[in-house]
């Protein structure tokens, strides 16, 4: 029998055998590894060992054997180990060591495959969406599960601050609001440094601003990390998650975070540049159909201006116009004068007056209850706005037609133009030719106005009795064109105006002829008494002063005749009354019959002024006394030669006071005179001693 020492011997080398054994195996895991060294290991102790891991420090009271990442260490009480065992435990700790890193880079390689396979999935995912919002919500979703966050949200900068575009997994509305300027809150860090930043405690964290420490706590956010969304020559937001739950990012969480945001900053710039191509095209596909569109409305347009100066070179006016158009377009249309009076209407829905005077564009179209649709375009001719047109689309063509109207409306408005300037030419003829007439009536030879008369009738203007000639002179053109400032053709334009207003009147009696010399305007006027030629008068200062309301302008008025040869006489007489108006003022008015003896002091001494003076106040009484054996006149110069003194003149006439009473009330009667005015009383007593220097007596 061996002694127990020798059997001892024996186990031990037994045992240090079998650690050289384990030396020589590979272990099939880390696990397995440090299991067989803890077996073999006891075995060469020959007591119970403890295997720890990552340079654990052993106990008080016990040994060790540490190498590499693992110690194995036992207590005193056990057997002592040989050098040559703990040598032996030593390379088992290596051999153990090199187990676990080979396990750990095993598990690294399948991690990294595994997170290669993971974000080269949700890489291809984001490249394939190009709409923005929609790439910014799968970049959210993405994250959050990649990081294993419980909200995720996309910031994208907008000038100065970084705005929240995208985010899941909130549950407080102003998380989706959130608004963030350089170093507030971890955002507001990234966008400050472009680096990444993380806090572990976000309520606790003294490193970030307080400002969304309220947001913190109602969404129980815990810890937060960021990265920067940035091209090399662009900052274009921030990506970042929080965890409701305690935990602590780490620095593979950053790096997945980071080459996702890389990529997903390229998927944006890719979406961005998608939509601007998509926009771009739409743009050319919208600028290609107006185009094709644009040509078609032109060549409409062509067709349409080609028809209508057609129209205007036959001769057509305007109810053709209004036509041709309504047939063309397929719309309705009216044609209207200045004062908004229609001229030519084709189409039920066009109104028959325009309000002018209410305004215009959308003012006159809603005080004449037009649609919107109706197109409104003046027409001019010589300078002057002179009408409108107005043009309608068909019911059915409501938003198809407003634009062909809108490109044809001025067209029409020019044919209008032209077709008024035809008509307007020939009546200036006209009115030119009639001008000459009355010059050649009022100042021309006998001969000349005999064949005026002629000219006159054949033009449709007949010559009655009660002619008067009125004369007007327009005061203040020349001052008017110097302190406005107009051109000559602006005062010119001025001076016709008026003697159109004149022409064109729609109250009062109508003027039988007009025309203009300068300023000087010159009418015959037909069948007026005193009272309505002063009516007549007032409503031409009037019409003047429509045009230019500081317009200052005078007038006279001839009495009235009979004969187209009593017209030069006429006009001296209105020559005479304009003189006075002038001279005396009177509201700038005055009438032949009314002047007394002015018209004897402002008369020229080649008229037979003397003698109709005379007659115009006497002839009734010497008419009257040499048909009825009266004694008006008589009475009369008796009434004057006793100071207007009715008691008086009785008594040298030796009649009753009643019965000069009577003779008085029938001179008034017979002559118009009131003696109890003096400046009638004073025409009579010129009239009388005149009349008796003619030894015509009383």
């Amino acid at each position: 029998m061996k002694p127990v020492d020798a059997d001892r011997a024996d186990d031990r080398a037994e045992s240090a055998q079998r650690l050289r054994s384990l030396l020589a195996t590979v272990p099939t895991s880390a696990d397995a590894a440090l299991a067989e060294l803890r077996d073999a290991a006891s075995a060469a102790i020959g007591g119970e060992v403890a295997v720890e891991v990552d340079g654990v420090a052993p106990q008080a009271g016990s040994r060790a054997v540490l190498a590499g990442r693992v110690a194995v260490s036992w207590t005193i009480e056990c057997p002592r180990a040989s050098d040559e065992t703990r040598t032996l435990i030593g390379q088992a700790c290596v051999w153990a060591t090199l187990a676990m890193d080979c396990q750990d880079a095993v598990r690294a390689a399948e991690d990294a495959a595994e997170e290669t396979v993971i974000v080269t999935e949700v890489v291809e995912r984001l490249l394939s969406v190009h709409d923005v919002d929609q790439l910014l919500l799968s970049i959210a979703t993405r994250t959050l599960g990649l990081l294993d966050a419980d909200i995720c949200g996309v910031l994208l900068r907008e000038g100065d601050e970084v705005a929240m575009r995208s985010c899941v997994g909130h549950r407080v509305i102003d998380t989706a609001r959130l608004r963030m300027r350089r170093g507030m809150g971890v955002a507001g860090l990234v966008f400050e440094t472009g680096r990444p930043a993380k806090v572990d405690r976000y309520v606790e964290d003294k490193t970030i601003s307080r400002d969304f420490v309220g947001l913190a706590e109602r969404e129980q956010t815990e810890s937060a990390l960021a990265v920067p969304l940035q091209l090399p020559e662009e900052f274009l937001g921030v990506l970042e998650v929080w965890r409701r739950r305690p935990s602590v990012f780490t620095e593979q969480d950053v790096r997945r975070m980071v080459t996702l945001a890389n990529f997903a900053t390229i998927a944006l710039r890719s979406a961005r540049l998608h939509d601007e191509q998509v926009r771009v095209n739409a743009d050319l596909e919208k600028a290609h159909a107006a185009l094709k569109h644009q040509v078609g409305v032109l060549g409409q347009t062509a067709e349409l201006q080609h028809a209508l100066l057609t129209t205007v070179l036959e001769g057509g006016g305007l109810p053709a116009l209004a036509r041709r158009v309504a047939t063309q377009l397929g719309c309705q249309v009216g044609i209207y004068d200045g004062a908004g009076v229609a001229l030519a209407v084709h189409g039920g829905a066009v109104p028959g007056q325009l309000p002018v005077r209410a305004g215009k564009g959308r003012t006159m179209r809603r005080t004449a209850g037009l649609s919107p649709a109706a197109r409104l375009q003046p027409v001019y001719a010589d300078g002057d706005e002179v009408g409108w047109v107005c043009l309608l689309p068909a019911e059915d063509e409501e938003n198809s037609g407003e634009e062909m109207l809108d490109a044809v409306v001025g067209q029409v408005a020019m044919a209008c133009s032209l077709s008024l300037l035809r008509e307007r030419a020939a009546s200036r003829a006209r009115h030119e030719a009639l001008s000459e007439v009355l010059w050649d009536l009022v100042q021309g030879p006998p001969e000349h106005r005999t064949a005026a008369r002629a000219r006159a009738q054949q033009m449709g203007v007949s010559l009655g009795c009660r002619m008067r000639v009125v004369h007007g002179h327009l005061d203040n053109v020349d001052e008017l064109e110097a302190r406005h400032g107009w051109e000559t053709s602006r005062a010119d334009r001025l001076r016709r105006d008026v003697v159109r207003a004149l022409r064109d009147r729609e109250e009062g009696p109508r003027l039988a002829l007009v025309a203009l010399r300068g300023d000087l305007v010159v009418a015959i006027a037909e069948a007026l008494d005193s009272a309505a030629a002063k009516d007549l008068v007032q409503r031409m200062v009037d019409a003047t002063r429509g045009e230019v309301s500081d317009l200052r302008s005078s007038w006279g008025v001839s009495r009235p005749h009979d004969e187209v040869d009593a017209l030069p006489a006429a006009f001296n007489e209105a020559q005479t009354a304009l003189s006075a108006s002038h001279r005396l003022g009177g509201g700038n008015i005055s009438l032949y019959e009314e002047l007394g003896v002015v018209r004897l002091l402002l008369g020229s001494g080649s008229d037979p002024d003397l003698q109709t003076f005379v007659d115009d106040v006497t002839g009734p009484l010497v008419a009257y006394d040499r048909e009825n054996d009266g004694a008006l006149v008589r009475t009369l110069r008796a009434f004057f030669d006793a100071d207007c003194s009715q008691r008086v003149a009785a008594e040298k006439l030796f009649v009753h006071h009643k019965t000069l009473r009577y003779r008085l009330e029938r001179i008034k009667q017979l002559t118009g005179l009131d003696l109890s005015r003096h400046d009638d009383r004073m025409r009579a007593d010129v009239a009388l001693r005149l009349l008796q220097l003619n030894n015509d007596g009383i």
